[in-house]
């Protein structure tokens, strides 16, 4: 799928998403839109007695390297790139780091 047709694939969810922060800008709506999936995913990961934090960094690097990936494919070449993509964040509580084809840690 090319990144206009990724676009217009969620338009009606961020539509919906911010009625009544549109005063916010899109940037703006457009990170809280990806910080709560992420509070999603990590929410049902712990449902299920996992730490929900490393699925929640996983899924912020695949989704990172996917629109990477779309952004610098070919137009009408159906192989994307190879994406690498490397993940840390240091808090004063520890270190989350994921990495293309490493288990995510969290410190």
């Amino acid at each position: 799928m090319i990144t206009r047709e990724r676009a217009a694939s969620v338009d009606n969810f961020v539509r919906q998403f911010a009625t009544g922060r549109e005063h916010q800008g899109a940037d703006k709506i457009a990170a809280e839109i990806i910080g709560s999936i992420l509070h999603w995913v990590m929410r049902n990961a712990e449902m299920v007695g996992e730490d929900g934090r490393k699925p929640a960094l996983g899924v912020a690097r695949v989704g990172l390297s996917s629109f990477i990936s779309d952004v610098h494919r070919i137009e009408g070449d159906p192989k994307a790139p190879e994406t690498y993509t490397l993940i840390t964040v240091r808090t004063e509580e520890g270190l989350w780091v994921s990495e293309t084809g490493h288990e995510e840690m969290v410190e």
